[in-house]
């Protein structure tokens, strides 16, 4: 009996160490995500921090929450300045994430036990506001944390290494976000503009969506998986001309597109197909970007 402790042991203290020793990339910390059946997102914070462009989207700190005003006085973290990256998947109202980062896990510990939650062999849970779904996370490794939103009290055992049979291939840009077909079978709650683009995905396996500098300025790029390269030059010739006539129709009223609008995303729009994916870029000017921030 002994031995079978002292053999366990081991084996935790060994995968312990492989885990400490990994190094944690994008394609590692989405690798920690279930991985079916979920819209996966990512988002490289210290890549848009250096760029200027999280100060743009998160707007003023006297504008943030009391709620989230408490969480950084009592666990001394703030994504503005301690957070590096996050990888995320949403499935059927839970939410899974590894996040990288700088974290002060004592203060984080003590928090959730203030708020009602507990923490146990490393794991710590605690209520959601809403009443119905838990918070629970725990440390991967000293700078990555998971975290799980959910219905489950300890949803966060979702979360783990080397979740993947086969690696993710990730776009290259600091922001993505990667979607299954079905997503995109209801798009009534989404701007009535891009209904046009979003619905014939439908048809396809998955389509992901990536934001990345281009020049002065940033771009969109779409890569959309098909079942078969026939179906991605139907797709490719459908978005074109889905393009086409928005433009037509601008040029009718005799309107040009504004940079703060979403016409001036969607009318700039390029396809093209190779083999069953479909690639597709669109222009983003900043001055678009200000205004969703509401800047």
């Amino acid at each position: 009996m002994a031995l079978a402790l002292i053999a366990g042991g081991a084996v935790l203290g060994v995968v312990r160490w492989r885990i400490q020793q990994r190094s944690f990339s994008a394609a590692t910390l989405v690798e920690c995500l279930p991985p079916d059946q979920a819209i996966h997102v990512y988002l490289n914070v210290a890549s848009l921090r250096d760029s200027g462009l999280l100060d743009l989207l998160a707007g003023s700190k006297a504008a943030e929450e009391p709620d989230y005003k408490r969480f950084v006085d009592q666990t001394g973290f703030d994504y503005r300045t301690d957070l590096d990256e996050v990888a995320a998947a949403f499935i059927r109202g839970s939410v899974y994430m590894a996040v990288r980062g700088h974290f002060d896990w004592k203060k984080l510990n003590a928090y959730a036990e203030s708020q009602g939650g507990a923490c146990r062999n490393t794991i710590c849970e605690m209520p959601a506001s809403d009443g119905n779904r838990h918070i629970s996370f725990y440390p991967i490794r000293s700078n990555v944390l998971a975290l799980a939103v959910s219905l489950e009290q300890r949803g966060v055992n979702m979360i783990g290494p080397e979740q993947w049979s086969n690696p993710p291939r990730l776009p290259p840009e600091p922001v993505w976000i990667s979607a299954p077909s079905f997503v995109f079978a209801d798009v009534k709650d989404l701007p009535e503009g891009t209904h046009a683009f979003l619905s014939p995905l439908a048809a396809a396996q998955k389509a992901t969506f990536s934001i990345g500098p281009d020049g002065n300025q940033l771009r969109i790029r779409a890569e959309v998986l098909c079942n078969s390269a026939a179906e991605a030059a139907s797709l490719a010739a459908q978005l074109t001309k889905s393009t086409e006539l928005l433009n037509q129709m601008l040029a009718r009223d005799q309107m040009t597109p504004n940079p703060r609008d979403l016409s001036s995303v969607l009318s700039g729009g390029k396809f093209e197909q190779r083999d069953n994916h479909v690639l597709g870029a669109w222009p983003l000017d900043r001055r678009f970007v200000e205004a969703v921030a509401g800047q």
